[in-house]
């Protein structure tokens, strides 16, 4: 199967949601400039690619005028290989052709047939704002062709090629314009006549490109598809024609970039939980990272998260294009909401914290994980939000168990002895530790107030302290 992006470089400007009404041309090669590409308006007018500049602005009424980048093109033809890997194993991007090819055969019992496949290819293309042309075939060479021609047919064996390619034209083979003018110059019109030919023949007069063409489109001669294989940790880049100076025009672009993640990531049976947005300004650029409670992939989830972060922040300068960078994949949990699905009880996973982190900050929000200290005002330590915490230990520990634990710990402070008390327990701890050795006999009291008090008594010193209270 060969999926073909005849509108690479203009799909690119569509995800940042700066579609020109008007007439809108790409321009490639600075030295002698020629139209890459053009808008719908534009093409209405005339413009074709491959066009001097100068006669498309002749045809033209002021249209827009952006250069083509290349690397952009590529950059994006990646991410779309990507994310065809969820459709078959073997991808082979040709970023000079702006195509991808697949090796759709062992792909197609999953899928239930090639055209449930060609639609399912096609629905999540265009879900990412890419326009493509689909051609399948027995071979490389011959899905490539269709591609390019739009074709419907899809043979399946070296009769149904030869059938299909005999009343094509000339013109459908990629071949120079020199060599098809040089056919035409012998009374060929089209693509049947030229397989009747003895290869030998047209190798003596042609070269060998010629005959090496006719078997790979029937496949005579096999053809190697090198293997892609995606980044370890993707990146997504928009760069924008015109500089964005509010956040809110911000957030299309970022929905796109969004989208283009889950996709890459349901293809790696991934999750991110932490992810990194860099605003891209004309000398410098704003990092931003954002972080929730749990890995996921969802672009909504994540949309909501990054609109509140933006909300809140004043762009220090115009912004020229976008880049979010997730920098650790994750095993997504699995679904335990049963056969049949439990909406009502499922779990949110954007999850209040991760809401909170993005309205106030990550600095704003401390995250506490358990030690293996048996006194209490050492049992759980800050931890920072962007490290991964450490391995929580298995069960409290004896000593813990024994005496208990309260709903709030307070800084340790003296208090007279109880009138009655429930004791607890014993806790002993620190001896390890020069000067720390702490031995505490646990107990809950009620004070005049009629708060549970948690209080123990320093065996040491006799002397009674509040550790914190109950509920």
């Amino acid at each position: 199967m060969a999926v073909w992006f005849p509108h690479l470089a203009l799909d690119t400007l569509v995800q940042t949601g700066a579609a020109q009404p008007g007439p809108l041309i790409i321009v490639e090669d600075a030295a002698r400039p020629r139209v890459h590409d053009g808008n719908r308006a534009a093409r209405r007018a005339g413009v074709r690619p491959g066009m001097a500049l100068a006669e498309a602005l002749a045809v033209l009424n002021t249209p827009v005028v952006i250069d083509y980048d290349p690397e952009t093109a590529q950059q994006h033809l990646q991410t779309l290989s990507t994310v065809l890997l969820q459709f078959s194993d073997h991808v082979c991007p040709e970023p000079g052709q702006q195509r991808v090819l697949l090796e759709a055969g062992r792909s197609l019992r999953l899928f239930r047939g090639l055209e449930a496949l060609e639609r399912r290819v096609g629905d999540t293309l265009r879900q990412l704002g890419y326009s493509a042309r689909i051609g399948a075939a027995r071979t490389p060479a011959m899905a490539r062709l269709l591609a390019g021609l739009g074709h419907p047919e899809r043979p399946g064996d070296r009769d149904g090629l030869r059938r299909v390619l005999s009343p094509l034209p000339l013109a459908a083979l990629p071949l120079p314009a020199a060599d098809i003018a040089a056919l035409r110059g012998i009374g060929l019109t089209r693509i049947g006549e030229l397989l009747r030919l003895p290869r030998g023949d047209l190798a003596l007069r042609y070269g060998t490109r010629l005959p090496e063409l006719l078997d790979h489109l029937l496949g005579d001669t096999p053809e190697a598809m090198p293997r892609f294989h995606p980044p370890d940790n993707p990146s997504f880049q928009l760069e924008f024609d015109q500089e964005v100076t509010a956040t809110g025009a911000l957030r299309f672009p970022l929905k796109r970039l969004l989208l283009q993640m889950e996709q890459v990531l349901r293809t790696r049976h991934r999750g991110v939980q932490g992810l990194e947005l860099q605003l891209l300004h004309r000398e410098a650029e704003t990092r931003l990272t954002l972080e929730r409670s749990h890995p996921g992939s969802r672009a909504e989830e994540w949309l909501e998260l990054w609109n509140i972060r933006l909300s809140r922040l004043p762009l220090p300068a115009p912004v020229r294009g976008l880049r979010l960078h997730a920098a650790r994949l994750l095993p997504l949990a699995g679904d335990a909401s049963g056969l049949f699905g439990n909406p009502g009880g499922a779990r949110d996973e954007t999850g209040f914290l991760s809401r909170l982190r993005a309205r106030l900050g990550d600095e704003a929000v401390l995250r506490f994980v358990p030690t293996l200290y048996p006194l209490p005002e050492q049992a759980q330590e800050e931890w920072a939000t962007q490290a991964p915490p450490p391995a929580a230990p298995a069960r409290a520990t004896p000593a813990q168990r024994a005496a208990g634990t309260a709903l709030w710990l307070q800084p340790l402070q003296p208090c007279p002895p109880p009138r009655s008390q429930a004791w607890l327990g014993r806790m002993e701890g620190g001896w390890w530790a020069g000067g720390n050795d702490q031995r505490r006999d646990y107990a809950l009291a009620q004070d005049r107030q009629g708060r549970l008090c948690w209080l123990f008594q320093d065996l040491r010193s006799g002397q009674w302290r509040l550790q914190g209270f109950w509920g």
